[in-house]
């Protein structure tokens, strides 16, 4: 069970890895271009194409449409596993697990509140966009993506962390001494 557990460990770290780089290029890295794409084309020499803020959300939103897939199947994958690490764990960490249960449901409120919201809201035209109320749903869901982002990085940081604590370090050599 150890050994499941040890291969368990290195694939949870590994999707968890994955998953804080897709956080980064969604909301780093595409939704800066995405929302200035008009910009850069420009830029580019490309003037017979002008990209307004609302057609570069409905396409930002499908970033984090497909995106949501993944991050449902990341929730499952957390959950299971850091049921199962708590478990069968010796040294049992209830910061792990209440880590991993709080990005559960940032990851669940993220993709099946915010998302099919803003996707509703958009399909509804510029005009409901364009609302307090459409401003209020977008910010708070920036924001629970960058928490988001911080629980993951912090279970992932203190994973490793306790699989530094639990590697037995090897033995030191004995000094000799002359005299």
């Amino acid at each position: 069970m150890k050994a499941l557990l040890s291969c368990m460990t290195s694939i949870y770290l590994w999707v968890v890895g994955i998953t804080l780089g897709g956080i980064l290029a969604c909301g780093v890295l595409s939704a800066p271009v995405i929302f200035n794409a008009s910009d850069y084309l420009s830029k580019a020499g490309i003037t017979d194409l002008y990209m307004t803020r609302y057609a570069s959300g409905v396409l930002m939103t499908q970033i984090f449409v497909r995106c949501s897939y993944a991050l449902n199947a990341v929730a499952i994958f957390v959950l299971v596993y850091e049921l199962l690490a708590f478990n069968t764990s010796s040294k049992k960490s209830l910061f792990l697990l209440a880590v991993g249960a709080f990005s559960v449901v940032l990851i669940f409120l993220f993709t099946l509140y915010y998302t099919p919201s803003i996707v509703a809201m958009q399909q509804e035209g510029v005009a409901a966009t364009s609302t307090e109320e459409f401003e209020s749903i977008h910010t708070q869901s920036e924001m629970v993506f960058v928490i988001l982002f911080v629980a993951l990085s912090a279970g992932f940081l203190w994973r490793v962390f306790m699989l530094k604590m639990d590697t037995p370090s090897a033995p030191k050599k004995a000094r000799v001494t002359r005299k």
